[in-house]
């Protein structure tokens, strides 16, 4: 039910995942399992014409994310690697998705939305295992924003304030969701970059802390943060 030696790295658009899963996966003689935000061949198709493509999208993540998943908990089960941290797990991909769906232009329609969560009950729920510990990376969207700024990717430039905050109370409500599973998770305040050895020593404090395992779950499964009729913007 639980992978022992699976980290995974949570949290909005812009919040340093990628940066916290390289340094911490080196901290721990880890492999880090990175977000392929150039591999994915409907991004361009989708910014085109999300309506058209917002569905194929959010299956594509989910196909992807599901092969990773499995091909890192068969080498971590068979030795082959120690461990791996990941920058966004598969059960994030749901949060995007219900509010593509809950979107006022309904990118997602609720036919597809709810094909998606079949699937995505057939693949994940049925076949996969929750990290060993979960970190959520919390920021205010003020912060994300001007990182996101910052960054320079052209393609989440139209990412809004609205957006990110209606983005990151669905976070905290999947957060919510996935502590009530009995996932273990570390919360950190991410306004400020904290060291990774500070957060591997973390690391090691809530490992060894009983899991409670209770039931798996579907995430956001309650009625979504919505937002006002703006540009819609995918998990990158």
């Amino acid at each position: 039910m639980f992978a022992e030696g699976y980290i995974g790295i949570a949290g909005t658009i812009g919040v340093g995942k990628s940066t916290l899963t390289t340094d911490l996966a080196r901290a721990l003689n880890f492999e880090p399992i990175l977000e392929e935000v150039d591999g994915n061949p409907y991004l361009d198709s989708f910014y085109s014409d999300m309506k058209g493509y917002g569905t194929m999208m959010q299956v594509w993540l989910l196909n992807h994310r599901f092969r990773q998943h499995r091909e890192f908990v068969t080498r971590i089960s068979l030795g082959k690697i120690r461990g791996v941290v990941q920058d966004r797990t598969i059960w994030e991909d749901t949060i995007f998705a219900r509010m593509l769906n809950a979107h006022p232009d309904k990118i997602i329609s609720d036919l597809d939305y709810n094909t998606y969560l079949d699937l995505f009950d057939n693949m994940v729920l049925r076949e996969l295992v929750f990290p060993q510990l979960l970190i959520y990376l919390d920021i205010k969207p003020e912060t994300a924003i001007t990182r996101i700024h910052s960054r320079g990717r052209a393609m989440e430039q139209s990412i809004t304030l609205d957006y990110l905050t209606a983005l990151m109370k669905n976070y905290e409500q999947f957060i919510q969701e996935m502590e009530g599973a009995g996932v273990r998770v570390l919360r950190l305040d991410w306004e400020n970059f904290r060291s990774v050895s500070d957060v591997a020593r973390l690391v090691h404090e809530y490992s060894l802390k009983p899991s409670s395992f209770t039931k798996w779950v579907r995430p956001l499964r309650r009625a979504p943060v919505t937002i006002k009729p703006v540009a819609a913007n995918v998990n990158v």
